[in-house]
């Protein structure tokens, strides 16, 4: 289950029980649809107990499906990814080298805390 907060300063992807591939997708296609996801930074939370279902290879997916669905005036410059096991960020590290590698045109960081996400989200 997924749900999508706009704190005013960023947008907030909370995930929660198992989630799974189709489940991922869904939620990045909500992100892309939001009227703020151009122009706002976001911290995606998989929250302690969030079970993952997902392979690694999805991951590589994911971030295909973003580089095809970036605005083209976008003003947003980061996105975090926040995990509370060892597992998931090792994950989300894969992603984040996975982006780096094929030139996103933001930066994605993994965080196992959620203010210290919340706070780099905010840093110019």
């Amino acid at each position: 289950m997924h749900v999508i907060e706009d704190t005013g300063q960023y947008l907030r992807v909370l995930l929660s029980g198992s989630v799974d591939q189709s489940q991922l997708f869904e939620a990045l296609k909500e992100i892309f649809l939001h009227p703020e996801y151009p122009h706002k930074n976001s911290v995606w939370v998989f929250d302690e107990g969030c079970e993952c279902d997902f392979s690694s290879l999805s991951m590589f997916d994911l971030i295909r499906l973003v580089k095809a669905y970036y605005p083209r005036d976008a003003t947003r410059k980061k996105t975090a990814i926040v995990t509370s096991t060892s597992t998931h960020y090792a994950m989300a590290h894969l992603l984040c080298e996975e982006a780096r590698q094929e030139r996103l045109l933001f930066s994605i960081h993994t965080f196992m805390d959620r203010a210290e996400a919340e706070k780099w989200l905010l840093e110019n």
